[in-house]
């Protein structure tokens, strides 16, 4: 059985027949929709975009999306006031999939969940142009270039952080995604076997200068740090933090300064469970800031928030996509 939390659209959902087990009405805090199923077992919950307050602000959506299984979740949007792309775009990066403003959409989705394949072409994603000195495009922060070489390294800080697995998803996004010319390397270690993909190479450290001399400047070049402190072949470099109570206490117990040694670096959380609110507590005791924050992946799949990464790293830009007027003039 489904459930439903309805607004302006009662008359038009509850006119489609779904099986209903019960119903909400009138307008409401993602939390409170939360707490009043939070003990029920549903098919489908579909809820009215307009019975969401401050609906379609994006702190709402990312609450939606972590409130709820997102398989289990459907978005009626307003039929009248179709949204812009880069709306869909943001929701699909919530793993949002499940979305419609009809009536025959909406009876498809509670037979049927939408698959990442089903709403991919709502991604919004802006090339880098070729040959463009990226450096001037980008805000700080972002990745510096060197003779039009990109070479991002990947650093397990945490031990078997997931650098290996990243390097993986990262250049996998980039080429099947964004059509970039990428290969990855790692360091005296055989692991990328494994993933069984093409220019992925596994490099002994004292052959590392003769490989980069074969690299063509186009190339971005993705290097698995795992533990090693190489850290001069890269332009840039993102160090990895697993936030567990497991992994942070092993890290302080092999070494006191760990955190120290983070300041001022790009860290990202991997295989992050933590609330918002937990995360920033984490970053104040640790003493570090948060560059980004990553759930655990699935690596056969694209992931969405992987572009998120992407584009603050500056190897990828979101394309800019003027609003529409209606109810989603001020998303951005």
């Amino acid at each position: 059985m489904n459930i439903i939390v309805t607004n302006q659209y009662k008359d038009l959902i509850e006119g489609t027949n779904i099986e209903i087990m019960k119903e909400l009405n009138g307008v409401f805090k993602v939390s409170e929709i939360a707490n009043s199923f939070n003990s029920i077992f549903y098919k489908k919950l579909i809820i009215d975009a307009t019975a969401l307050e401050r609906f379609p602000k994006e702190d709402v959506l990312r609450d939606l999306a972590k409130a709820f299984d997102t398989e289990k979740l459907i978005l009626f949007l307003p039929p009248d006031n179709s949204p812009p792309k880069k709306f869909l775009s943001f929701l699909v990066s919530l793993n949002i999939y499940n979305f419609t403003d009809n009536v025959k959409g909406l009876l498809e989705l509670v037979n049927r969940s939408n698959t990442y394949d089903d709403v991919k072409d709502f991604v919004v994603v802006n090339e880098v142009p070729e040959n463009r000195d990226l450096s001037l495009n980008f805000s700080q922060g972002t990745i510096q270039i060197e003779n039009g070489r990109i070479i991002l390294g990947i650093k397990n800080v945490t031990k078997d952080s997931g650098s290996t697995s990243l390097v993986y998803m990262l250049k996998k996004t980039l080429e099947e995604v964004h059509k970039k010319d990428v290969i990855a390397v790692e360091i005296d270690k055989r692991d990328f076997i494994f993933y069984n993909a093409k220019n992925m190479y596994s490099i002994a450290k004292n052959k590392l200068g003769e490989f980069f001399s074969l690299v063509s400047p186009s190339q971005i070049v993705l290097v698995d740090l795992d533990e090693s402190n190489d850290i001069d072949i890269c332009t840039d470099v993102i160090y990895l933090v697993e936030p567990s109570l497991y992994k942070i206490n092993q890290l302080i117990m092999n070494d006191r300064n760990a955190f120290t040694k983070l300041k001022g670096k790009k860290v990202v959380l991997n295989n992050n469970l933590l609330a918002e609110k937990d995360i920033n507590i984490f970053a104040r005791e640790a003493g570090i800031s948060i560059y980004f924050s990553l759930p655990p992946l699935n690596d056969r799949i694209f992931n969405p928030i992987l572009n998120q990464l992407l584009s603050k790293l500056g190897l990828i830009s979101e394309q800019d996509e003027r609003p529409k007027k209606g109810l989603f003039d001020f998303f951005k």
